[in-house]
C-alpha cells in the first residue's frame, strides 16, 4: 500500500494497519520486508520521525536493509542476489527478533 493510500484514510486506518501487520510480524517472517517497511512508513507518518516512537525498530531495519528487494521486486532478481538477500534477511531477523516482537506488542495493545 502506497504513501497516498494511507494519507488518504487517515490516523485510524494507518493505526489498524499496523495492528495488523505487527501481528503478521508476530505470526511469521513471511514479507518481513515488507511489513517492516510499511510499519516504519506509519510510524513516520503518525510520529513525524519516528525515532523516539514503538516505530524505531522499523525505521532502523528499513535503513539498514534498503538495498534488499521487497517481495514485488523479487520476481525480477537472480537466483544468486536473492539467495545472498535472503542470507542476509535471515541475519538481521535473528539479530532483532526480540526488538521487533517487543515493538509489535506495544503497537498491538
Amino acid at each position: 500500500m502506497g504513501r497516498y493510500t494511507f494519507l488518504k484514510f487517515g490516523v485510524n486506518y494507518m493505526s489498524e494497519e499496523a495492528i495488523k501487520l505487527a501481528n503478521k510480524l508476530l505470526k511469521s517472517d513471511a514479507d518481513y520486508l515488507d511489513h517492516v517497511t510499511a510499519l516504519c512508513y506509519i510510524g513516520n507518518e503518525l510520529y513525524e520521525q519516528c525515532w523516539e516512537s514503538e516505530y524505531r525498530i522499523f525505521a532502523l531495519l528499513s535503513s539498514e536493509l534498503d538495498h534488499l528487494p521487497l517481495s514485488h521486486v523479487r520476481a525480477k532478481c537472480s537466483a544468486e542476489f536473492l539467495a545472498k538477500s535472503d542470507k542476509e534477511l535471515a541475519e538481521y531477523i535473528e539479530y532483532y527478533k526480540t526488538d521487533v516482537i517487543s515493538a509489535c506488542n506495544k503497537i498491538v495493545k
